[in-house]
């Protein structure tokens, strides 16, 4: 029953105007491996492999690799030789992927205050503190611990 509100929730998030957010994503004509890609290298610190990034995606080594070099071409992630292992690749976000990552985290931020306007204060308040309960989870809070509301 949880699981089901959760996506009814979810469903109900994203339904509503994200065009901000999508607007940015078809400027630079990202596909979703490239979109995925460029989220988990920009929320990594440092870099990545792109064996890491597969094996975190759950996507096969010659799509990961595609997805990074599309990216690589277009300027969002940078790929270097690993020092110790020349056969290994590693990636993390250029400046210009970093500068793309915070405007659709700002304009996906600006969405969801979108939709919390309609919320009651008591809403809000609710979903706020249940969100700092689930945040403060080791598994969660390692993940992204800039949101956790102070």
């Amino acid at each position: 029953m949880l699981a089901r509100q959760l996506v009814g929730f979810i469903r109900y998030a994203w339904s509503g105007s994200d065009s901000e957010f999508t607007r940015e994503v078809a400027e630079q004509d990202l596909s979703f491996s490239q979109l995925k890609t460029l989220l988990l290298v920009a929320e990594h610190a440092g870099t990545l492999s792109v064996k890491d990034v597969a094996e975190r995606l759950g996507i096969s080594l010659p799509t990961a690799s595609r997805a990074v070099d599309s990216l690589v071409r277009r300027g969002l992630v940078e790929r270097a030789e690993d020092p110790v292992d020349r056969r290994v690749k590693q990636v993390r976000t250029s400046r210009k992927g970093d500068r793309l990552m915070e405007r659709l985290v700002a304009a996906r931020i600006r969405s969801f205050e979108g939709l919390l306007e309609g919320f009651t204060a008591t809403e809000r308040r609710k979903l706020g503190d249940a969100l700092d309960e689930i945040l403060a989870r080791p598994e969660i809070a390692r993940l992204c611990p800039q949101d956790r509301r102070k």
